[in-house]
């Protein structure tokens, strides 16, 4: 993975903590739509994803090509993750 591609997906890791951080306590919907239009739809997967499997964020589910863009449903900041979003 080239280092432009790093860094939009770690804007995108960034842009998800902040959003839900916001959002806290409260578990929210959320799409790369949602996010901003500067967020790339391959990118916010690659964070979602990463950001659940580094065990920041849990989502009930990652539904993709069931609408204009992929979603995150009750997505929420765990433990670590609001620890994370504060930095």
């Amino acid at each position: 993975m080239d280092g432009e591609r790093q860094d939009s997906i770690g804007a995108a890791r960034n842009a998800i903590l902040h959003h839900l951080r916001r959002d806290w306590p409260d578990s929210v919907d959320l799409s790369s739509r949602s996010l901003s239009s500067l967020v790339d739809t391959d990118d916010f997967l690659a964070a979602a994803v990463a950001l659940q499997d580094d065990g920041l964020i849990m989502y009930e589910a990652l539904l993709v090509g069931t609408g204009p863009a992929p979603l995150l449903l009750a997505a929420v900041l765990t433990r670590k993750g609001q620890e994370a979003a504060g930095d």
